[in-house]
């Protein structure tokens, strides 16, 4: 329902619609059964998944009583949306806005020499980093030349980036989790699953141990000390602890085992 109010967003992206409403009938080809307004509230099983409880949701993203069962499956699939990988971009001091690396019309980060396109600055699609990226590009290579870039030679990448994170940012709004997500997880929901910390004990650092950062929130259960490094899961260990999801300093853009370390070649 929330989709016409946006419509003129949506409307200039046509092939967007059309691969939307290609995926749409494929499932009804295949007779598969879609639940809007639903969501997943547990998953039951022991050595493997066997069922799991779906109930309705009503227009303020809270569950409507009364209307969970239970569905037998074999699978499942979780979505909250998409983050940006934004590691080596932090790593060389980068400010971020919100999740994202923060640019400017040329997409230069706030670092000198610096430029980031695609996911880094946002989700958005292929077209959208094709675009960032075409922009980018002409920026710096004008600029490591020494000369001021003219925005004319990149008016058309301009107007699809335009387009493209309008379109981005409706999507966003529409299919956002809702606000209240975070106090539906029952404790013994398993937060980072590297390290096996759960909800419960997230909450306990956040509440009587006093924890008011992602960091200390760390220290104290040690989620986000696997090896995703809390790229899964500190989003989540930020809502649950009440803290602002701060930018992460690693010297690494990956956990890099010391055997490879230890195995490159002696160039000596």
């Amino acid at each position: 329902a929330a989709l016409p109010r946006r419509a003129p967003a949506l409307a200039a992206q046509p092939g967007k619609l059309a691969e939307g409403a290609g995926y749409a009938a494929r499932l009804l080809r295949h007779g598969v059964r879609v639940l809007t307004r639903h969501t997943v509230v547990a998953a039951h099983g022991t050595d493997r998944l066997t069922a799991v409880t779906v109930a309705a949701l009503d227009r303020h993203g809270r569950l409507r009583p009364g209307t969970a069962r239970r569905v037998p499956c074999d699978t499942l699939a979780v979505g909250h949306g998409m983050l940006p990988h934004t590691d080596l971009a932090e790593t060389l001091g980068c400010a971020l806005s919100g999740t994202a690396v923060r640019v400017d019309a040329e997409q230069r980060t706030d670092v000198p020499g610096v430029w980031a396109a695609g996911e880094a600055t946002g989700i958005g699609g292929a077209a959208l980093a094709l675009a960032e990226g075409h922009i980018a590009g002409r920026s710096a290579a004008a600029r490591l030349y020494g000369t001021a870039p003219d925005p004319r030679g990149w008016a058309a990448a301009d107007r699809a980036r335009a387009r493209a994170r309008t379109f981005a940012a409706a999507l966003d709004a529409v299919y956002a989790p809702p606000a209240d997500w975070a106090e539906r997880l029952p404790d013994d929901t398993v937060v980072c699953r590297c390290e096996e910390v759960t909800a419960g004990r997230v909450r306990e650092a956040a509440g009587p141990l006093g924890a008011g950062d992602t960091r200390t929130v760390k220290l104290l259960t040690r989620a986000g000390m696997g090896w995703c490094q809390g790229r899964i899961c500190a989003p989540a260990v930020a809502e649950l602890a009440g803290c602002p999801l701060t930018a992460g300093r690693r010297p690494f853009a990956r956990p890099v085992p010391l055997g490879v370390l230890a195995a490159l070649p002696d160039l000596e």
